[in-house]
């Protein structure tokens, strides 16, 4: 999940494999990206030769993130052109020898690597709440249409054993996200998916559009767009006969909250909503209090602080004002941005998603609601501040359809933790509190 992140590599999609040939490609190579003067991060990129062409993965063993696939990849004998399009990743090289050289870019932001052939190969660890081996529950592939946009969603419904009253459709946070929720080392979507079903709610989810086997261009939509692919599922599961006397409702995680509140506003007879980490406040105010919050837990001076802060506001303010994309990069070069990363930042910014995300205000959605909402947040939350957020919820929400909870010592994605701050996640065995899922289903079963 890209929880807001400015730079993520965390992206699966579907593949798309040019039928030029070069066996010399086959193999992993590694490389270090340099995101700043001061931070460098590892990739590890994988060829395959397959029947129709090549795949490549690419693994960021930093984040936790392994056999990240392209959707396309072009090789000849001398070149080779990887996208990750929903995630406006690119890498182009030039095969000379022993070493690929080429340029990587991620929307506005580029930098060189360098690839050299290596035999190292790191797995990810299997977190102990992924107890997906003969579950007593029934799994089911399936896929569904957006008829909005003719996308194709692909997901996997699972139904407990026993008799059940209601079904619950996951949302993604933002970043393009797999139907396992695939994220700093955690299968987050599964583990929620398999503690609800084993608490006897069933659940529905699915690879967010352009990612996975799902299709559409996930790279330009907002999270207006995907209420519809939300409310694509929920047409999906109430017009089969067999869930006629099924209660459907959404569960989203950070913005997914904040797509569940879209598309329950839009859609009245959506049965329950509930909010994890999701957002009470606009965009721009989570982006300003994400970064004054992180940078004082990481023990920045208060006079960095408040300058910090300042800038922040400026251009938070800047954008909700609709300065140009040039315009935007220069006020960032102005307040001591070098020239390069202000303007990939301003390209970022200026994007379909950011623009939506920074200038909404959620509470125009929530405060259409009329089915009951639970909201819920760990104290440690760092990106989406918990009472902050809970406190925006609160104003937006009929008093007697909203519950709401802050969970002591856990964090954005509902994990036992020190500080809250990301880099925790994927050191922390837990991927989502179990007795969070528990008090989901009974409050689901409690409000039907």
């Amino acid at each position: 999940m890209r929880a807001f992140t400015a730079l993520t590599f965390i992206a699966s999609l579907a593949l798309s494999i040019s039928s030029f040939a070069n066996e010399t490609i086959v193999g992993s190579w590694k490389g270090k990206l340099a995101i700043t003067p001061e931070q460098s991060m590892e990739l590890i990129f994988h060829f395959k030769k397959q029947k129709s062409g090549y795949t490549a993965t690419v693994d960021v063993p930093q984040q936790q993130q392994f056999g990240l696939e392209f959707n396309s990849v072009k090789v000849s004998k001398t070149n080779i052109e990887l996208s990750l399009d929903a995630a406006h990743i690119k890498y182009s090289a030039s095969i000379d020898g022993p070493l690929l050289k080429g340029e990587y870019s991620q929307g506005g932001f580029k930098a060189p690597l360098n690839l050299s052939r290596t035999k190292q190969v790191v797995i990810r660890a299997k977190k102990p709440q992924e107890n997906f081996d003969n579950a007593p529950y029934t799994q089911e592939l399936l896929t569904f249409v957006n008829q909005t946009t003719n996308d194709s969603l692909a997901g996997t419904l699972t139904l407990p054993s026993t008799p059940y009253k209601a079904i619950a459709i996951l949302l993604s946070g933002s970043g393009p996200t797999t139907r396992d929720g695939d994220a700093f080392g955690h299968k987050v979507l599964a583990v929620i998916a398999d503690q609800l079903t084993r608490n006897g709610i069933g659940v529905l989810r699915f690879d967010d559009r352009g990612v996975g086997e799902s299709t559409g261009d996930f790279s330009i939509a907002t999270s207006q767009d995907f209420a519809t692919d939300a409310n694509a599922a929920y047409r999906f599961l109430n017009n089969q006969q067999r869930f006629k006397d099924k209660k459907i409702g959404f569960i989203g995680h950070s913005e997914g909250g904040f797509i569940g509140a879209i598309a329950s506003a839009k859609n009245p007879d959506v049965s329950f909503l509930i909010s994890l980490a999701g957002p009470g406040t606009t965009g721009a105010d989570i982006l300003i209090d994400q970064s004054y919050y992180i940078q004082k837990l990481r023990g920045v001076d208060a006079a960095t602080l408040a300058n910090s802060d300042k800038i922040q506001r400026n251009i938070m303010s800047a954008i909700q004002s609709n300065i140009s994309e040039d315009d935007l990069a220069t006020l960032l070069k102005n307040n001591g941005i070098p020239e390069k990363q202000a303007r990939a930042q301003s390209k970022q910014l200026s994007s379909s998603w950011f623009q939506y995300f920074i200038k909404t205000d959620p509470k125009l959605f929530l405060s259409q609601l009329s089915m009951p909402m639970l909201a819920l947040s760990g104290s440690l939350d760092s990106q989406v501040l918990a009472e902050k957020n809970i406190a925006g919820i609160e104003k937006a929400v009929t008093k007697n359809m909203l519950t709401t909870r802050i969970y002591p010592g856990l964090n954005h994605l509902f994990q036992p933790a020190k500080t809250g701050l990301p880099k925790e996640y994927a050191n922390i065995d837990t991927t989502f509190s179990s007795k969070v899922s528990k008090d989901m289903s009974l409050w689901i079963n409690d409000h039907l």
